[in-house]
């Protein structure tokens, strides 16, 4: 028997534990849950919906979720609900009963919208610009090997995670704010997004160029993690760049790089590099100038799949202010929408879980579930039923099991329930915590769906 969370784990049971403080702390909380009003589903698979992420704090010894609707569900339990086989006009139904008078706290229904797994004869071209779940290629199983999604073409600069000619926007451990920010260092992922205005461009930093063209060159030298994470699967693009110096190997006038060396700002005036400030510009977050500038096919899908290092961490979940990442949100939206005024814009919703108290790392994960189902219903509240402005909500935070979606670790220091224990009964204890990577390939599920419905 071991114990993972709330939960006791027998061979394939779940049973509660019912903290003593359970009605006490029923006092002073009020629990919620939240969906956005329409899921998108793909055909021919298992579409899981799990409670964990839908509910501001899971308490099954108190409040539980119940499934209905018009859906036809393949089975509904405690934990999660399935449906094999959506369709459209149909509906999923959760509501929010509290276990003391079977009261029902709260009701909310969301339209199934179906993406026909395998359609599609015509390219389709995808960008994706998120975090550590991107830069780990979540998507890699929904879009690229199932072939649910044919013929689709990622958009991006950094070579997608053992995925050749595909690429990506994603940048481990960066929140939406640093994608409006420059960025300098070696070992700092080029922002292709952050531009100044007018003719001018920015090319990224000398080191960080030259280390991308080492790490294509010498892959197996022994790189350590912080450039190849940060500076690696750059490859395709460092070509452009001389392998000595960094430097753009074809400078065209206003080009603006940073030299790290020199420390300072450079620009070429169509014979040679010249000094110049960061402050002799004014940057914006310029899609357009990003596309033309690399030569890149316009993605009809901009897919955004950010938060989680933005406030996972916050001291206080009922006191996060969303106000600028909002605003951050709709600025990239009007800069995609300016380049590809036919465009659609995913928000992707954020994992809102992210494992059991007993982890490896010793993240306090259920005050980390709290922030995040925060952000959760921020972005259901700030940006649902946005279709006519071609800005839609994609969930791919449900899909996530806090339980069984993580790895474990086999490490004795962790699991034996102490030092000189002898027996045989181990302590469950996930490993790789915020990331779900068992759940990766479901993950990718509602993006996938969500392309296949929209796709031209």
């Amino acid at each position: 028997m071991k114990k993972i969370g709330q939960y006791m784990i027998t061979s394939c049971m779940l049973f509660p534990c019912i903290p003593v403080s359970s009605q006490i702390n029923q006092a002073h909380f009020t629990n919620d849950i939240c969906l956005p009003s329409k899921l998108y589903l793909l055909s021919g698979t298992q579409n899981d919906i799990f409670v964990e992420p839908l509910v501001k704090r899971w308490r099954p010894y108190d409040d539980v979720v119940r499934f209905s609707g018009t859906a036809r569900y393949k089975r509904m339990l405690q934990h999660v609900a399935s449906i094999n086989m959506p369709k459209d006009n149909t509906t999923v139904t959760i509501s929010l009963i509290n276990q003391d008078n079977f009261d029902t706290i709260k009701t909310i229904t969301s339209a199934v919208i179906v993406g026909e797994k395998g359609n599609g004869s015509d390219t389709i071209t995808v960008s994706i610009l998120g975090d550590s779940f991107t830069n780990g290629a979540f998507f890699k199983d929904a879009l690229l090997t199932s072939g649910s999604v044919p013929k689709i073409k990622l958009i991006g600069l950094r070579d997608a995670l053992d995925s050749p000619g595909q690429f990506d926007e994603g940048r481990g451990g960066w929140t939406l704010a640093d994608y409006f920010s420059v960025s300098t260092e070696r070992t700092q992922s080029y922002n292709g997004f952050w531009q100044p205005d007018g003719n001018y461009k920015y090319w990224g930093s000398t080191h960080f160029w030259k280390l991308a063209n080492e790490i294509r060159l010498k892959p197996k030298n022994k790189w350590t993690f912080d450039e190849t994470y940060w500076t690696g699967r750059f490859s395709t693009y460092s070509f452009l760049f001389d392998t000595a110096t960094g430097y753009k190997l074809k400078p065209e006038v206003n080009d603006i790089m940073y030299d790290n060396t020199l420390k300072n700002y450079v620009q070429f005036d169509g014979s040679k590099w010249k000094n110049v400030t960061y402050n002799n510009f004014t940057w914006h977050f310029n899609y357009g100038k990003y596309l033309s500038m690399w030569k890149l096919k316009a993605p009809m899908i901009l897919a955004e799949f950010l938060g989680s290092n933005d406030f996972s961490n916050a001291p206080y979940p009922g006191r996060i202010d969303f106000s600028k990442w909002n605003t951050h949100i709709k600025e990239v939206a009007a800069s995609y929408f300016k380049a590809v005024p036919n465009g659609k814009f995913a928000i992707m919703i954020p994992p809102s879980t992210s494992g059991t108290l007993d982890n490896q790392s010793g993240r306090f994960t259920t005050k980390e579930h709290a922030c995040m189902w925060e952000l959760r219903k921020n972005i259901i509240e700030t940006f649902d039923n946005k279709e006519s402005e071609k800005i839609f909500l994609v969930d791919a935070a449900i899909a996530i099991d806090n339980y069984f979606g993580f790895n474990f670790t086999e490490d004795s220091a962790y699991t034996k329930p102490y030092a000189a224990y002898e027996g045989k009964e181990r302590i469950a204890v996930q490993a790789g915590n915020p990331h779900p990577y068992p759940n990766y390939p479901t993950m990718g599920y509602s993006l996938a769906a969500f392309i296949q419905k929209y796709r031209r």
